[in-house]
């Protein structure tokens, strides 16, 4: 288990890499998604969510390698999100991947993102973001 999230929260279907900046994640949109529009697909403003899920997913990676749960993951902020398309359509695969530009000892970090499908690029973003234990949570 990579991620805390609850089960009705869970996006990604399967890690695809993991590496010391990198990650890669994919998931198929299904009927079930719950943020489904039925006849349109899951809005394209969604895969921020996805992005940030993929970054979880990296955090939890690099935690276990230390014997360590998963990270609490807090999303700061969003720059310059690009999505090519309105909806992510029902049926089709995704890809997420996102490569660490920096990362602070306090647990700040930023990355750069982009979801894919094959070789188009569908959005790119970069996404700050905090990462905590849970004994750092009341950290001055």
């Amino acid at each position: 288990m990579f991620l805390r999230h609850r089960e009705s929260m869970l996006l990604l279907d399967r890690v695809l890499s993991v590496e010391p900046e990198f990650g890669a994640c994919e998931w198929r949109i299904s009927p079930s998604n719950r943020f489904m529009i039925e006849g349109l697909g899951v809005p394209s403003y969604v895969g921020i969510e996805y992005m940030a899920q993929c970054i979880a997913v990296h955090a939890g990676a690099r935690a276990r390698v230390k014997g360590d749960p998963p990270p609490l993951g807090f999303l700061l902020g969003t720059r310059q999100y690009e999505a090519r398309l309105p909806y992510f359509v029902e049926g089709v695969t995704y890809q997420a991947t996102c490569r660490q530009l920096i990362r602070s000892a306090d647990g700040m970090g930023s990355f750069e993102c982009r979801i894919t499908q094959g070789e188009r690029i569908l959005a790119e973003a970069r996404l700050a973001v905090l990462e905590k234990t849970d004994g750092m949570m009341l950290d001055a």
